[in-house]
C-alpha cells in the first residue's frame, strides 16, 4: 500500500513537472550561459551613419540626405554613438550591470550620395531613404539608376560580461527596438546570438 502511494505520488510529480515544462516560454538551452556575446545582424542602415562625397558628381545643389554625416569619422562615431546607447539601455531594462561593459562593432561607414530628381548619375553610389535609413543603393555610371535593397551585416560585441541566453534575447528584443525607434535603424531578418 505504502508503495503504491509513492509510487503514485513519484508518478503525478514527473507528469507536473513535464507539463510544467512544456507550459514555459523558450527553448532548452535558454538557461545555456554566454559569456561575452556577439549579435549578428543585417540591417539598413540610419542615414546618419553613411556620407556624402565633399562635391555632387552630378553639380547638383542639393547631394546629400537630411541628416547625413559629413565624412566617415563622423558617421562611424555616430553608428558606435547609437549602437552602444541602445545596448546599454537594453541591458539596463533587463536589470544587467552596465559597469564596465564594453560594447564594440564592426559597422564602416558607406558614402551614398542622393540623386535627387536623378535617373543617370555618374557617382559611385547613390541611395534611397525610407524612414530614416538607407533602404536602396544603385551604382552610378552611364546607364540609369537601377535600385535594389540594401542592407549591411553588423555584429555588435558585449565584453566582461555573463548571462543565460533567456537574459540575451531579453537585450536583444530590446535592442532591437531601441535601434529602431530612436535611431531608425531597419533590421532585415532575426538577430542572432553567439558566444565570442
Amino acid at each position: 500500500m505504502l508503495t503504491d502511494r509513492l509510487l503514485l505520488s513519484l508518478l503525478v510529480a514527473v507528469v507536473g513537472v513535464d507539463v510544467l515544462q512544456s507550459c514555459m516560454v523558450g527553448g532548452a538551452d535558454d538557461y545555456e550561459f554566454i559569456d561575452d556575446p556577439v549579435f549578428s545582424m543585417d540591417i539598413s542602415p540610419p542615414v546618419g551613419w553613411t556620407y556624402f562625397p565633399q562635391k555632387s558628381s552630378d553639380n547638383y545643389q542639393i547631394w546629400y540626405f537630411v541628416g547625413q554625416s559629413n565624412d566617415s569619422l563622423i558617421a562611424k562615431q555616430r553608428a558606435n554613438n547609437e549602437i552602444n546607447a541602445a545596448m546599454i539601455e537594453a541591458m539596463a531594462s533587463a536589470n544587467m550591470p552596465v559597469y564596465g561593459v564594453e560594447i564594440a562593432n564592426d559597422y564602416s561607414p558607406v558614402q551614398i550620395e542622393n540623386p535627387t530628381n536623378n535617373i543617370k548619375g555618374v557617382g559611385s553610389l547613390y541611395g534611397k531613404v525610407e524612414g530614416g535609413a538607407v533602404t536602396q543603393v544603385s551604382s552610378g555610371g552611364v546607364g540609369d539608376l537601377q535600385f535594389h535593397s540594401y542592407t549591411v551585416a553588423v555584429r555588435v560585441s558585449v565584453r566582461n560580461i555573463v548571462n543565460t541566453r533567456y537574459k540575451w534575447n531579453l537585450v536583444k528584443n530590446t535592442f532591437m527596438q531601441k535601434l529602431s525607434l530612436n535611431f531608425n535603424a531597419r533590421f532585415n531578418g532575426e538577430v542572432t546570438i553567439n558566444k565570442y
